[in-house]
């Protein structure tokens, strides 16, 4: 049986070839970081935060939505369970009595300090077929793709 198959221009392709090759890389890149990320009881989303403060100190949650790329409904969800287990706590903001700081508590550093390393030997893993040139070549083709 013969497959339908459409033919579309040459440019039309390449975009079509660049864009699956993006969603398989990120997929694969996920799936590891999940896989890694339930290894130590966390979503992708909770490292996500985690790290974010681990990084960058105490931070709002608006603050924390735009460095993570998530949505506010997801947010609220997120850091409700990591503060529930004990690894941030909030804080009011002084000058601000609406907004409040999410802080990484003590016991979130130490288990950031203990999942980073094995994130990063992760992700030289997974990155392992990219010469450090090729990969220096990709950053900048990533932030020129997304205008920065």
């Amino acid at each position: 049986m013969k497959k339908n198959s459409k033919e579309y221009g040459e440019a039309d392709q390449m975009n079509l070839r660049v864009v699956v090759g993006l969603y398989r890389s990120y997929f694969r890149l996920n799936r590891n970081t999940q896989k890694l990320m339930a290894a130590y009881g966390l979503t992708v989303a909770q490292f996500g935060v985690l790290e974010a403060l681990y990084h960058l100190g105490d931070l709002k949650i608006g603050e924390i939505i735009e460095k993570t790329l998530s949505t506010s409904g997801n947010m609220t969800v997120v850091i409700k369970n990591l503060e529930q287990d004990g690894w941030v706590s909030r804080r009011c903001d002084l000058e601000d009595r609406r907004a409040c700081f999410v802080c990484i508590t003590e016991r979130g550093q130490k288990l950031l300090e203990e999942i980073f390393p094995v994130h990063l030997s992760d992700l030289d893993t997974t990155l392992k077929n990219l010469t450090e040139t090729e990969k220096e070549a990709l950053s900048a083709l990533l932030k020129k793709l997304n205008g920065l």
